[in-house]
């Protein structure tokens, strides 16, 4: 899942949403010396992305794409898995999407400075560009393609792919991507739900 699934799967603590998005920035040096509550929000993605990366749902949405895509698959999946959680924001959650992108935007501002450097240089960019929005757009999806294909032909440019070439691949089995998310995130919703309180509770206790 994408960083949109990550702040609503963490909401409403923002320890945890800060967490969800400093996990994919952070080394495990700098994680030692961040606060408690954002050491355990990067807990709670790496359990997202375990239940995840293991769910038959998710590797059969991957197979759908993957002839061209290979490997990558799975990362197109998700963020074409946050588009589809956009696109059906009504279907878990009462509180409309631009709303619930205000009230993010607002609780990471309140933590920004608790942030690793890195996590902060995107989180400005996030906020700023109201990545959250674009989630629900195809345009929006492309630009995050974008971004992420710049990254790992930074990364890694010998395995440089250009993302935003698996939109026509995406759209074309749409409607069995949407089927295969609707049944997969209830599922992933119950999962975070009971991670989240286990890891609140060990706050608590401690």
């Amino acid at each position: 899942m994408n960083f949109l699934a990550h702040l609503h799967l963490a909401d409403p603590e923002p320890g945890l949403m800060l967490g969800g998005i400093v996990a994919d920035f952070a080394r495990n040096p700098e994680i030692v010396a961040l606060p408690e509550d954002i050491r355990r929000g990067i807990q709670l993605h790496r359990l997202i992305d375990g239940f995840t990366d293991r769910h038959f749902l998710v590797g059969r949405s991957c197979s759908r794409i993957s002839r061209r895509l290979g490997w990558f698959s799975g990362i197109v999946i998700d963020i074409y898995y946050d588009h589809l959680l956009a696109r059906n924001w009504h279907h878990f959650s009462n509180e409309p999407l631009a709303a619930f992108a205000d009230r993010a935007y607002r609780l990471l501002e309140t933590r920004f400075t608790s942030a690793t450097p890195n996590a902060q240089a995107f989180l400005r960019k996030f906020i700023d560009h109201d990545q959250i929005a674009e989630y629900a757009t195809t345009a929006g999806i492309t630009l995050t393609l974008t971004r992420v294909a710049r990254l790992i032909a930074e990364r890694l440019p010998r395995r440089a792919v250009w993302l935003p070439d698996a939109l026509p691949d995406l759209l074309a089995v749409d409607e069995l991507l949407e089927a295969d998310f609707r049944t997969f995130y209830p599922e992933l919703v119950a999962f975070a739900d009971e991670q989240r309180r286990t890891l609140l509770d060990q706050r608590q206790r401690g």
